[in-house]
């Protein structure tokens, strides 16, 4: 098992020096990254699930570049540490255009799908280390990954509105390591959004997204979410950060039955020096139709999560985050569960790295 571990993370990095050592690459446009994230989590009471240990949580090799003067592509794989395993996977793997149709985008191939706030950025590049208890049951721990066809457009007005849609195979939801099965319906996805230029270095951007699809079994998913973002800028320093999603889950199976679930979360984050900076995050979820095992009536339940943070940048090719955070579980008056945990964090990158969304 341990020798597998071993072959795994080396085939990573000898493609990685490969590719950096390659003569063709040194005299072309082409840009090469690892990201490298792992963090220390521990569980301050006993029955939090933090691992108490030091944990691998990502290494994502990434290269990308112009195919031709049409086309760019790019290439992302990645090692996980799941349960003991290392893992390597291909996160994406895609072929995309701006020169097609003016005004517009268009991506093919495996990527995340791009709704939501969190959805649009990759794991090691949230401004959070753990998203929300309502983030992970909606979309997983990193979010979706599926293969299809993307189409986004900027509309030609002079606010900034964008549109992206697309369609993917749906064989499987979130973040699997199965081949899957056929659905009824494949995964269907959109988001409007508009951004609002407060000045040279600031603005606020609204979006609106939606995603849905059928399986196999004939269970039909519908999710509905509101993101927000606005940022302050002064000089390299983000002086103020509010970032907020709100999204709403609704399934219906086989037998016409269906469940209805809510999530939020909203973030504040101060920039105290262009190195440091504090964040506290509130979440909350709510299952619209758990019902009380005795009295069969809709059950009073809610899960609470408070989470306070700092972050130091000292280039953007590194961050170290410590985290304090506190979830909870209330059903009729009673606290169910309840997880408090304390997290280091530290990021790094080398290499290249692509420009973010705003």
């Amino acid at each position: 098992m341990q020798y597998q571990m071993y072959k795994k993370i080396f085939c990573l990095f000898l493609f990685v020096a490969t590719l950096s050592n390659s003569y063709a690459l040194k005299y072309s446009d082409v840009e090469i990254s690892a990201a490298g994230d792992f963090i220390y989590e521990h569980g301050l009471n006993k029955e939090s699930s933090a691992s108490d240990r030091v944990k691998m949580r990502g290494v994502e090799l990434s290269v990308f570049a112009p195919v031709d003067d049409t086309f760019n592509g790019v290439l992302a794989a990645a090692a996980h540490d799941e349960n003991g395993e290392v893992v390597v996977e291909l996160h994406e793997l895609y072929i995309s255009s701006f020169s097609l149709v003016p005004r517009s985008n268009i991506r093919l191939g495996q990527f995340f799908i791009p709704i939501g706030r969190l959805g649009r950025s990759h794991q090691h590049d949230w401004v959070f280390t753990r998203a929300p208890k309502f983030y992970r049951s909606f979309f997983g721990d990193e979010g979706i990954i599926d293969t299809g066809l993307e189409y986004s457009y900027m509309l030609p007005t002079e606010s900034i509105y964008n549109l992206s849609f697309g369609v993917t195979s749906g064989y499987v939801y979130g973040h699997a390591h199965t081949e899957g099965s056929k659905p009824k319906v494949p995964t269907h996805f959109a988001r409007f959004s508009r951004f609002f230029e407060l000045s040279t270095t600031s603005g606020v951007d609204l979006g609106l997204s939606y995603l849905g699809r059928t399986d196999t079994q004939e269970n039909d998913l519908k999710l509905v979410g509101l993101d927000f973002v606005a940022k302050w800028r002064q000089g390299r320093m983000t002086k103020y950060l509010l970032q907020s999603e709100l999204w709403y889950k609704n399934e219906t199976n086989s037998a016409n039955e269906s469940s209805e679930q809510v999530g939020m979360y909203i973030l504040n984050q101060f920039g105290m020096s262009v190195e440091n900076s504090f964040a506290f995050r509130l979440d909350a979820f709510k299952d619209l139709s758990k019902r009380n095992a005795i009295t069969n009536r809709i059950s009073n339940n809610i899960s609470y999560g408070v989470l306070a943070q700092h972050t130091f940048t000292s280039s953007e090719f590194l961050k170290i985050r410590s985290t304090l955070a506190h979830e909870f579980d209330r059903e009729e008056g009673i606290t169910t569960g309840k997880d408090t945990r304390a997290t280091l964090q530290f990021v790094f990158i080398l290499g290249s790295h692509p420009a973010h969304d705003f």
